[in-house]
């Protein structure tokens, strides 16, 4: 088995603690990322959202006081702005249900990545042990 010199390991340690640091650093990023999946709702949504409740509320409750002629188009406008509510709430769904399958994906591509890189530094650890009971078989 070829010899290892004390420069080889320390660069192996440094090289080790650095990979360890940036394992670290990834490791926090990819909690805040799915920490952040399906947020909060936007300030435009959130008004949106009322606005049309308010419509379609408005157009339900007032229907029964309006003039026959005016009665059923009243309700009619009203099931329309449902629909269009309900067509908006499943886009954005779908959109949030896209967008949560491609974060998932990166991170399993990161993790797999990352798994890679923690046998990487095992090698590197073992290395560093099998040198240093070597050399202390060395001095006995």
């Amino acid at each position: 088995m070829p010899r290892i010199t004390d420069s080889q390991i320390r660069d192996i340690k440094d090289l080790t603690r650095e990979e360890l640091e940036q394992f670290v650093q990834e490791k926090e990023k990819i909690r805040q990322i799915v920490g952040s999946i399906g947020g909060q709702p936007s300030t435009m949504s959130k008004v949106f959202t009322w606005l049309m409740i308010a419509f379609i509320l408005a157009t339900l409750v007032a229907a029964p006081f309006l003039p026959s002629k005016l009665e059923l188009p009243a309700v009619e406008v009203g099931i329309v702005l449902l629909s269009l509510k309900i067509f908006f709430f499943l886009q954005n769904e779908a959109k949030v249900t896209h967008f949560q399958f491609w974060m998932l994906s990166s991170l399993e591509w990161r993790m797999n990545d990352m798994a890679k890189r923690l046998t990487s530094i095992d090698e590197n650890i073992q290395k560093i042990a099998d040198a240093q009971t070597m050399r202390e078989g060395d001095n006995r």
